[in-house]
Protein backbone atom coordinates (compact mmCIF):
# COMPACT_ATOMS: atom_id res chain seq x y z
CA UNK A 1 0.00 0.00 0.00
CA UNK A 2 1.02 3.29 -0.98
CA UNK A 3 2.08 5.84 1.53
CA UNK A 4 -0.81 9.00 1.39
CA UNK A 5 0.50 12.14 0.92
CA UNK A 6 0.68 14.23 3.72
CA UNK A 7 -0.39 18.20 3.25
CA UNK A 8 1.17 21.12 5.59
CA UNK A 9 -1.69 23.50 5.48
CA UNK A 10 -2.20 27.23 6.59
CA UNK A 11 -5.31 27.45 8.39
CA UNK A 12 -7.82 30.39 10.13
CA UNK A 13 -10.97 30.25 12.51
CA UNK A 14 -14.07 29.04 10.43
CA UNK A 15 -15.35 32.28 10.49
CA UNK A 16 -12.60 34.84 9.94
CA UNK A 17 -11.76 35.96 6.12
CA UNK A 18 -8.27 35.78 6.39
CA UNK A 19 -6.67 36.18 2.16
CA UNK A 20 -4.52 33.68 0.52
CA UNK A 21 -0.71 34.73 1.61
CA UNK A 22 2.26 34.36 -0.96
CA UNK A 23 4.90 32.09 0.41
CA UNK A 24 7.12 35.47 1.10
CA UNK A 25 4.08 36.76 2.83
CA UNK A 26 3.95 33.36 5.12
CA UNK A 27 7.53 33.31 6.05
CA UNK A 28 7.57 36.94 6.95
CA UNK A 29 4.46 36.93 9.16
CA UNK A 30 6.34 34.08 10.81
CA UNK A 31 9.41 35.66 11.46
CA UNK A 32 7.52 38.67 13.18
CA UNK A 33 7.07 41.28 10.48
CA UNK A 34 3.82 42.85 10.77
CA UNK A 35 1.61 42.11 8.13
CA UNK A 36 -2.00 43.60 7.40
CA UNK A 37 -3.95 42.22 4.60
CA UNK A 38 -6.78 43.56 2.60
CA UNK A 39 -7.05 45.92 5.61
CA UNK A 40 -6.63 43.25 8.32
CA UNK A 41 -4.12 42.58 10.59
CA UNK A 42 -2.59 38.62 10.53
CA UNK A 43 -1.51 37.64 13.62
CA UNK A 44 0.83 34.44 13.61
CA UNK A 45 0.31 31.44 16.02
CA UNK A 46 3.22 29.08 15.73
CA UNK A 47 2.19 25.59 16.50
CA UNK A 48 4.23 23.71 18.32
CA UNK A 49 2.43 21.01 19.19
CA UNK A 50 4.14 17.90 17.06
CA UNK A 51 7.94 18.30 16.79
CA UNK A 52 8.10 16.67 13.24
CA UNK A 53 4.91 19.49 12.09
CA UNK A 54 7.18 22.25 12.98
CA UNK A 55 10.56 21.19 11.67
CA UNK A 56 8.73 20.99 8.14
CA UNK A 57 7.43 23.99 8.70
CA UNK A 58 10.72 25.43 9.74
CA UNK A 59 12.58 23.66 7.04
CA UNK A 60 10.31 23.77 4.19
CA UNK A 61 8.54 26.87 4.78
CA UNK A 62 10.63 28.98 6.26
CA UNK A 63 13.71 27.78 5.25
CA UNK A 64 15.60 27.71 8.12
CA UNK A 65 16.46 25.41 11.44
CA UNK A 66 15.20 25.80 14.67
CA UNK A 67 17.91 27.62 16.47
CA UNK A 68 18.60 29.27 13.55
CA UNK A 69 14.83 30.21 13.36
CA UNK A 70 14.99 31.53 16.96
CA UNK A 71 17.73 33.64 16.35
CA UNK A 72 16.40 34.99 13.97
CA UNK A 73 12.85 36.00 15.27
CA UNK A 74 15.16 37.35 18.56
CA UNK A 75 16.66 39.56 16.55
CA UNK A 76 14.20 41.23 14.76
CA UNK A 77 12.01 41.60 17.79
CA UNK A 78 14.71 42.92 19.40
CA UNK A 79 15.43 45.45 16.92
CA UNK A 80 11.38 46.39 15.95
CA UNK A 81 9.69 45.79 19.06
CA UNK A 82 7.22 44.14 16.97
CA UNK A 83 5.00 41.35 19.07
CA UNK A 84 6.83 37.43 19.15
CA UNK A 85 4.02 35.12 17.35
CA UNK A 86 2.56 33.59 20.71
CA UNK A 87 3.45 29.67 20.58
CA UNK A 88 1.56 26.88 21.46
CA UNK A 89 2.43 23.20 22.92
CA UNK A 90 -1.42 22.42 23.73
CA UNK A 91 -3.25 21.41 20.80
CA UNK A 92 -6.86 22.59 21.81
CA UNK A 93 -5.44 25.80 23.10
CA UNK A 94 -4.51 26.65 19.60
CA UNK A 95 -7.46 25.20 18.40
CA UNK A 96 -9.33 27.67 20.42
CA UNK A 97 -7.21 30.61 19.78
CA UNK A 98 -8.42 29.74 16.03
CA UNK A 99 -11.29 30.13 16.41
CA UNK A 100 -11.83 33.31 18.80
CA UNK A 101 -8.81 35.25 17.23
CA UNK A 102 -10.10 36.72 13.92
CA UNK A 103 -7.17 37.29 11.85
CA UNK A 104 -4.92 35.07 13.13
CA UNK A 105 -3.49 31.96 11.48
CA UNK A 106 -1.62 28.80 12.18
CA UNK A 107 -0.15 25.70 10.41
CA UNK A 108 -1.11 21.92 11.24
CA UNK A 109 -1.35 18.82 8.77
CA UNK A 110 -4.44 18.66 6.84
CA UNK A 111 -6.01 15.58 8.47
CA UNK A 112 -5.83 17.28 11.70
CA UNK A 113 -7.73 20.05 10.26
CA UNK A 114 -10.64 17.79 8.48
CA UNK A 115 -11.44 16.34 12.03
CA UNK A 116 -11.80 19.25 13.28
CA UNK A 117 -14.84 21.66 13.73
CA UNK A 118 -14.49 25.81 14.04
CA UNK A 119 -11.28 25.77 11.08
CA UNK A 120 -10.14 25.98 7.80
CA UNK A 121 -8.16 25.75 6.01
CA UNK A 122 -6.72 28.88 4.00
CA UNK A 123 -4.10 27.36 1.61
CA UNK A 124 -2.06 24.57 1.18
CA UNK A 125 1.83 25.24 1.95
CA UNK A 126 3.18 21.83 0.66
CA UNK A 127 3.20 18.35 0.92
CA UNK A 128 4.97 15.25 1.20
CA UNK A 129 6.12 13.71 -2.07
CA UNK A 130 4.73 10.62 -3.11
CA UNK A 131 6.57 7.54 -3.10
Amino acid sequence: MAAEARYLVLVSGALSNVPQLTPNEVRKLFLGVVLVKDGQRIEPLLNATEPLLNEVFLQKIIFMSGDNYQRQLNARIAATGDPRPQEYSDRWQLISALRTRPGSVSFMWNKDVRVQTGLKVIQELWQTPLE
